[in-house]
């Protein structure tokens, strides 16, 4: 029996050297590299800052009591332990609380933002692919509102995890709330193995679903479906051809430990080339520098050229990244094809089917 997931593998290799080397393109390549980041770059970091009390902030600052007495002023206590820490007129936590709120919410509005982005050029990267050619603000807007169903949609599957894993945890409650002498190890391992097992078993479940959510993504392009049209197109073709789906599965994490290999492999290739070719530079700049200036101010000037590398070394990443997500795209969108026969995409290595004679034209004569 001949497995799409297989077939797609010479499909997709075929597509992918046709599609950037044939012939190569150093701008499309560039634009296809933006696209792979903003589809990975979700993460955000937040650096939080406040007051480090050691130790030695608290000493000798509690009145001295003694064994079976009680302070006759508990404020007072209060206020002589902490008056070396918090000078007169400190403003208490109040506006530091509301400042710690605000800061999340803005955190949580540039994840917001940035899955956004990162919703809408999973259309961008699928159409790009599909027809050959990389119009970034073009399809961009053009699935605004696609990308923006989208989030909506995985948002609320991830709600409905979360709410799936606190069911979960219900029956650990009494198991959490125990104090007498009963309580046992046995019983707090077995909750952890339990919790353990839900997170997996949802990790999973969320995986597999957001496998076929990726499938519906060309399905709502090309059908003009909206995204849960198409993702229940999606689970109705999985009932009737489920072994299919397995098998892809299978093949997705091979080909995706195997692509995995190739990139440490080249990103570690890469930084020990352009490492050493930055060192040799930054160290004659260094000396350079040194000859010039006085010693602080030698490090001030090689910052830029620094800053300029890491840009350089991250950009580069990205680039060569291009060929492995461009293939594994079009491993996805190749299977898509095969599994799914109305799913009517236009590659652009299909010959486009020419009228037939005597239709739409007059007959000829002699």
């Amino acid at each position: 029996m001949n497995w799409y997931a297989l077939g797609a593998v010479d499909k997709a290799f075929s597509r992918t050297r046709e599609a950037l080397f044939e012939p190569f393109d150093f701008w499309k390549w560039v634009k296809l590299a933006i696209i792979i980041f903003l589809l990975g770059g979700l993460s955000s970091y937040g650096n939080s800052s406040g007051y480090n009390m050691a130790s030695e902030d608290l000493k000798d600052n509690f009145t001295l009591i003694e064994h079976g007495q009680t302070p006759d002023l508990l404020f007072d206590m209060y206020d002589n332990a902490f008056s070396n820490i918090f000078p007169v007129g400190y403003m208490y936590p109040e506006p530091q609380l509301a400042i710690a709120v605000a800061i999340v919410i803005l955190l949580l509005l540039l994840i917001f933002i940035f899955s956004y982005i990162s919703s809408v050029m999973e259309f961008v990267f699928v159409e790009s692919l599909v027809r050959n050619e990389v119009k970034f603000w073009a399809y961009s807007r053009r699935f605004l509102g696609k990308g923006f169903r989208l989030l909506l949609v995985r948002l609320a599957f991830w709600l409905i995890f979360l709410v799936l894993f606190g069911i979960a945890l219900l029956p650990l409650i009494p198991v959490i709330r125990e104090t007498s002498s009963d309580f046992t190890w046995p019983s707090l391992l077995g909750g952890i193995f339990w919790i353990v097992g839900v997170i997996v078993v949802l990790f999973l479940l969320a995986v597999a679903i957001d496998s076929l959510l990726s499938l519906a993504i060309p399905l709502s392009i090309y059908r003009s479906k909206g995204i849960l049209s198409a993702f229940k197109l999606v689970l109705g073709n999985f009932r009737k051809s489920w072994r299919e789906i397995l098998v892809y599965w299978f093949v997705r994490v091979v080909l995706g430990i195997g692509v995995s290999i190739i990139a440490v492999l080249l990103i570690g290739l890469m930084i020990l080339v352009f490492g050493i070719a930055f060192l040799i530079f930054d160290t004659i700049l260094y000396f350079l520098f040194l000859s010039l200036v006085s010693d602080p101010l030698n490090w001030i000037l090689l910052i830029p050229f620094i800053v300029a590398e890491l840009v350089f070394i991250f950009g580069a990443l990205f680039f060569l990244s291009v060929p492995l997500a461009v293939f594994m795209k079009y491993h996805l969108l190749s299977f898509l094809e095969a599994w799914y026969a109305d799913a009517e995409i236009p590659f652009f290595d299909i010959p486009v089917p020419e009228p037939e004679a005597g239709v739409g034209e007059p007959e000829p004569t002699f």
